[in-house]
């Protein structure tokens, strides 16, 4: 039976693959900025590269592993073989849905670009192919997590971003128009080698009880199309979030040339706690939470939810006050201004204020998918995206917020659809506590993040490596150790639970 221990040994299994990924996603940003910065021509990929990505999470992640892990799981009990020929009909009907998705797609990008006169439509049609193979990968993925194989899953994106730091060295100091459109094309054969990282291991699963079967998927099948009515929910929610995401980077446009790169720098660092933690959990939690009673569901998200919180206060907290030194070692360097620094630091800033929200959204969305609810997800992911692009037009032309703007609008729209997803959870597995343990550990990181930002501010601060790395250590050290020993004398066991997690 699935219980607390095992959904954290598994999101620990998860992580680790996680880690080594992340750390290759930030060497990847730290190779963009330090060859590109912030340059109009960088900051128009980094818009086509969210434009192009919108329809991964529409066809891939989120919607389709939402669907897709609690039927799986479903059929798996009454035999294998049939799981494995629902996997089989599936990933046939995908091909044929996502090869009219990626044509449709091209030819609305072509169009763009003529009416327009725009090199974002044309690198966006440049990285479309690749959509294809990323919705595989995130199928494959899903696969192997109900397999209680997480390491690969989260250790396959390493390959992506090696192919994507050694494109972006090797095309510094050519032209930045043509660097551009030649990394597009090299982050396409990125995704087709992150997508053969996972696939080999799911072939080797389903070949054997296919046989000669494997190759004649029966398109659309029943079984397929009982994933009609969830898809759908999901794509309405995951795409009204992923069209948000877009209408950010062009806002942020909008407002600044260079600021959809300040948004892009900024997140990558806010998407490292989330996907080290949140994501390894929400993994893990689903097919434990698919398989789960109604009582044992409420349990496990319960359990989730108070670790959530324990963790995630100190790296939202850490984020504010670490902002400029972290930024400044990781990014300062090469084409990368203190100015550059300086704003992707507000926009850092501007999400960590979401960052325990975002966490909860996963877990509390995860709950409904596990109970085949796919309706208030997507309502409440809505109702954010109203609240977000409405918030974006005030901070952007009414208080000239700029970038900073739209993070925090991206942080406060979060809330919202925290919220309205607790009250969806409510109805299904009854009510559950978002801030649980939150006061204490909050006070443990805002009194070391005070005197964190205090060393920061009377610190002089140099443009050299080995300056930008003292300042970064003294400050992180402090503020960790301050966390660790006011929590200590405050008696905050949930965090101590975590970092000593036993078997």
């Amino acid at each position: 039976m699935d219980s607390e221990t095992s959904i954290l040994k598994a999101a620990k299994s998860f992580f680790a693959g996680t880690i080594f990924s992340r750390v290759l996603g930030m060497l990847r940003d730290v190779s963009m900025a330090f060859c590109f910065g912030s340059a109009p021509e960088a900051a128009a990929f980094m818009v086509a590269y969210r434009l192009a990505n919108l329809f991964r999470r529409l066809f891939g992640e989120g919607s389709l592993q939402g669907g897709f892990v609690p039927h799986f799981e479903k059929l798996r009990v009454e035999g294998e073989e049939k799981a494995a020929l629902f996997y089989r009909d599936l990933y046939g009907s995908l091909w044929v849905v996502l090869g009219g998705v990626v044509l449709l797609g091209g030819l609305c990008c072509w169009g763009l670009a003529w009416l327009f006169e725009s090199d974002i439509p044309f690198m966006t049609l440049a990285m479309m192919p690749g959509v294809a193979f990323l919705c595989f990968y995130a199928l494959d993925s899903a696969v192997l997590q109900c397999k209680s194989r997480f390491f690969l899953p989260a250790f396959a994106p390493v390959v992506f971003n090696s192919v994507w730091i050694c494109s972006a060295l090797f095309l510094k100091g050519s032209d930045l128009r043509s660097a551009m459109f030649g990394l597009s094309y090299c982050v396409v054969f990125a995704f087709f080698l992150q997508w053969m990282a996972v696939a080999k291991d799911v072939m080797r699963w389903g070949l054997p009880l296919l046989g000669r079967q494997a190759l004649r998927p029966r398109l659309f099948s029943v079984e397929v199309r009982a994933l009609f009515k969830p898809l759908a929910f999901g794509l309405v929610g995951v795409g009204a979030a992923q069209i948000n995401s877009a209408l950010d980077a062009i806002f942020a446009r909008v407002a600044d040339l260079s600021g959809p790169a300040y948004l892009w720098y900024a997140i990558r660092i806010q998407q490292l706690p989330l996907a080290l933690f949140g994501i390894a959990l929400s993994g893990a939690l689903l097919p434990a939470l698919s398989r789960a009673t109604l009582d044992r569901c409420h349990e496990l998200l319960q359990a989730g939810l108070k670790k959530s919180v324990a963790l995630m206060i100190p790296f939202a907290v850490g984020m504010v006050v670490l902002a400029r030194p972290g930024l400044d070692l990781l990014y300062g360097h090469g084409g990368f201004s203190e100015s550059d620094v300086w704003q992707t630091g507000f926009c850092l800033s501007g999400y960590a204020v979401g960052l325990v929200p975002m966490v909860y959204v996963l877990l509390l969305a995860n709950a409904c998918y596990s109970r085949k609810e796919y309706r208030l997800p997507m309502k409440s992911a809505l109702a954010a995206v109203i609240y977000n692009v409405l918030l974006n037009a005030l901070f952007v032309f009414y208080c000239g917020w700029g970038a900073q703007g739209i993070a925090l609008a991206t942080s406060l729209s979060s809330f919202l659809n925290c919220l309205l997803l607790k009250r969806a959870v409510r109805q299904l597995v009854g009510k559950v506590s978002l801030w649980r343990g939150a006061l204490r550990i909050g006070v443990c990181s805002l009194l070391a993040g005070f005197a964190a930002w205090a060393l920061d501010a009377n610190w002089v601060h140099e443009r050299r490596f080995s300056s930008q790395l003292t300042c970064f250590v003294a400050t992180g050290s402090l503020y960790a150790i301050g966390v660790i020993g006011l929590a200590y004398l405050l008696k905050v066991k949930e965090l101590f639970e975590l970092i000593r997690f036993k078997r």
